[in-house]
């Protein structure tokens, strides 16, 4: 945050070193308190997402600092919610995307425990329920897509050579 604005720099706890890159939360002091990066091998620092785009702060913090992999987890808010929910950042292609509706996921606990997450945080299916007991199993996750999320849609952009078919339900060639 250029000037005489404060950026806060890791203010809610969020900072975790992935190879090179230090990933922090901060203040631009136009785009709110969004996630940040910054690479210690040649001095460079970007903006990584703007979860809650616009001038709202998505407040990103640590869900404590989870890496599971190449993919750090933490929480966050979009501005669809007064509450933070499960968000990702895989360092290895820059994508981030929303795990899960959860409220405050891993506020006061978050461990990995062989390659399933258990963290606490509340539901918004049941909201007089209180916080809960959750777990997260990132091998599930459908690493096709770009977003971490389920393949959806297949397409095709080439002509197969004779006999052969390509299924647009599920992605295959027969």
């Amino acid at each position: 945050n250029s000037g005489t604005g404060n950026s806060f720099p890791g203010y809610y706890a969020m900072a975790i070193l992935v190879g090179d890159t230090l990933y922090f939360s901060a203040d631009d002091g136009s785009n709110g308190i969004e996630l940040w990066a910054h690479d210690t091998s040649n001095a460079s620092t970007w903006q990584v997402a703007d979860i809650h785009s616009g001038t709202g702060s998505s407040n990103p913090y640590t869900f404590p600092e989870t890496l599971v992999g190449d993919t750090l987890y933490f929480g966050a808010k979009d501005g669809s919610s007064i509450y933070s929910e499960l968000w990702a950042h895989d360092t290895s292609n820059g994508s981030t995307w929303e795990v899960d509706d959860i409220r405050n996921p891993g506020g006061n606990m978050a461990i990995l425990v062989g390659d399933t997450l258990y963290f606490n945080g509340g539901s918004y299916s049941s909201p007089g329920v209180g916080v809960e007991l959750w777990a997260h199993r990132p091998s599930t996750i459908g690493y096709n897509t770009n977003t971490g999320g389920n393949v959806t849609s297949w397409a095709i952009n080439a002509s197969l050579p004779s006999g052969l078919t390509f299924s647009t339900t599920n992605g295959s060639i027969y």
